[in-house]
């Protein structure tokens, strides 16, 4: 099978030739990451910013995906949300009207989009493409330096506000990454004890996150994300349209058999992405082997339950294309 044939028989329960396996990390730490794109949000960066992150992006996805050969390619979105000129954090309730409505296609997306485009002319058409997503919690928790919960007590209206600018940002960005993706990676933060209340992700957020998995629901397949550590409010997403959902599975309290179950559809995860940097070859074949032991191999894919740390060992990483070749039929 080709990684394309392996993902779509996976996501519909059939049989494959072997363990489908993915993993990623981010690369803002790399040499080549130009400086300019360090802070989390800004003003639109110059022409010659966006070309060096275009070249640089693309080249190191490739890459990363000649070395490994993660059946399902996931690109990091590594460049930083655009603010309005002269604007770059939300100090005050007045400061979330000040957010405006991006060009999907223009700026920092379309940056991004180039780089996709790139990057699909690069890796062979077997091998199917999802570009990165985080929601509208991930964006405005950002934008106000980690004090969002703080401004949804203290104004709850000019928090909706920028929140409704934000999200319709990002629902005009997913319908043109489709026009060049085979999917969208999800990235749902909020929907952990870790990061806010139930009440509060339930009223604020869970309603914005329905309405851009419906709205990108095109995405033959879109991976939704739980991200979070501890307690997780899966059920309030259990039915959202998606082929896939990832979590980490082993710093939850969800674990992946019930998750599984929960969202009876193809899941993925099995290593812990916390240990996985300080793991030895046998652990992460043993982890591997207790993950697919647990649920099958049906439905399943191979993964840790988030990003890893962009220096840990190569080693590691191949040991999970190891085990996955090795559960071949």
């Amino acid at each position: 099978m080709t990684s394309r044939e392996r993902i779509e028989q996976v996501i519909v329960g059939g049989e494959v030739d072997r363990l489908p396996y993915c993993f990623w990390y981010h690369f803002r730490t790399e040499a080549w990451f130009p400086q300019a794109l360090h802070a989390e949000y800004r003003a639109p960066a110059s022409e010659q910013v966006l070309q060096q992150y275009i070249d640089g992006m693309s080249r190191a996805t490739y890459e990363f995906w000649r070395r490994y050969q993660p059946d399902l390619l996931k690109v990091m979105h590594d460049i930083p949300y655009e603010t309005p000129t002269g604007f770059s954090f939300v100090h005050t309730a007045d400061d979330w009207a000040k957010l405006t409505l991006l060009e999907p296609d223009r700026g920092h997306f379309g940056a991004q989009i180039e780089m996709l485009k790139r990057l699909r002319t690069m890796v062979p058409q077997e091998t199917p493409i999802i570009e990165t997503v985080f929601n509208a919690f991930y964006y405005a928790n950002k934008l106000c330096e980690g004090k969002l919960l703080e401004h949804l007590a203290l104004a709850p209206d000019a928090v909706r506000q920028g929140l409704q600018t934000i999200q319709a940002n990002l629902q005009l960005y997913a319908r043109v990454i489709l026009t060049v993706c085979d999917g969208i990676y999800y990235a749902v933060n909020g929907i952990g004890s870790d990061a806010a209340p139930r009440h509060v992700y339930e009223e604020f957020f869970a309603p914005l996150d329905r309405a851009f998995l419906v709205s990108a629901s095109d995405g033959r397949l879109n991976v939704l994300h739980l991200h979070g550590y501890g307690e997780l409010y899966a059920d309030l997403l259990a039915d959202a349209p998606a082929a896939i959902v990832c979590w980490s599975d082993r710093s939850t309290t969800l674990s992946l058999v019930e998750g599984k179950r929960l969202f009876d559809r193809c899941v993925m995860g099995g290593l812990n992405e916390m240990e996985l940097p300080k793991m030895c070859r046998e652990r992460v074949f043993q982890q591997a082997q207790d993950a697919m032991d647990s649920i099958g191999r049906r439905g399943f894919i191979l993964a840790p339950g988030c990003s890893v740390p962009t220096d840990i060992t190569p080693d590691l990483l191949i040991a999970i294309r190891e085990f996955a070749l090795g559960t071949q039929v």
